[in-house]
């Protein structure tokens, strides 16, 4: 398992998303990603993860048209429909209050690039 980041600058006032990818097997992920998510939960007020098939900058646009989040952290990327679906379910099923609840519908194909993202909301 390796890590990587990618820093992006805001350009104006438009936010950014912003990488910082885990790479490897969904079992190694996943620690990974509870391991961000508690060191996210103690710095901000809300902490939403989710999982998109479309391009995490659209994805992030429209997230903000419903809360002005923090940031949009993309963790994992995969081609996997299976990965992006264990890696959801988990954090359904084990994490409830993580669960990204925007009422929208975000389109997953087996032909795209799947990712999982954390959103964070108020600073703490």
């Amino acid at each position: 398992m390796s890590h990587f980041n990618i820093k992006i600058r805001t350009k104006g006032m438009e936010k950014k998303v912003e990488y910082s990818l885990i790479t490897g097997n969904v079992l190694n992920v996943i620690p990974s990603l509870e391991r961000s998510v508690l060191y996210f939960e103690s710095r901000y007020m809300s902490v939403k993860v989710g999982v998109t098939g479309s391009n995490p900058q659209e994805c992030f646009n429209e997230h903000l048209m419903d809360r002005c989040w923090n940031r949009m952290i993309v963790k994992y990327k995969t081609t996997s429909e299976n990965f992006a679906d264990k890696v959801g379910d988990y954090f359904t099923l084990y994490h409830p209050r993580l669960k990204n609840n925007w009422i929208g519908y975000s389109y997953i194909s087996e032909e795209c690039d799947k990712y999982i993202y954390i959103l964070l909301y108020g600073k703490r």
